[in-house]
């Protein structure tokens, strides 16, 4: 779930569901302190993902075949990981990655030709794949 209304400053959130794919950069453990003002009674933990989104435009690869490029991606964003709703991997399809989300749905990805089973660096590897 996301604000609805995040980037309306002062207007009254609202709950969306999202489906987003994106890398996750970085974690950061951060406390947010005890404060009258945010309601917060006592200091509460956090582990934060600093997530490089795909522009995916919301699309479900769990049900359709979603692709992007290396230059569509978002600028940096963090997450509550306890908002991350599961992991995904990604092929390399030429100047595409497909994204691989097997959590729910009928899509399943099927591989059709490796052309170097060297598993050395994602960079290096490289599968064409049927979706």
């Amino acid at each position: 779930m996301i604000d609805e209304f995040e980037n309306d400053a002062g207007r009254r959130a609202r709950d969306k569901r999202f489906v987003g794919y994106g890398q996750v950069q970085a974690y950061v453990h951060v406390t947010l302190p005890a404060h009258s003002n945010l309601k917060i009674k006592k200091d509460v933990p956090a582990i934060i993902a600093l997530v490089r989104l795909c522009k995916t435009a919301g699309e479900d690869a769990s049900t359709i075949p979603i692709r992007y490029k290396d230059g569509d991606m978002e600028a940096v964003r963090a997450f509550d990981v306890a908002t991350i709703g599961g992991v995904v991997g990604r092929v390399k399809m030429g100047k595409w990655w497909g994204i691989v989300d097997r959590s729910v749905g009928p899509l399943r990805i099927t591989i059709c030709d490796i052309q170097e089973p060297e598993y050395e660096s994602e960079d290096n590897f490289s599968i064409s794949c049927c979706l």
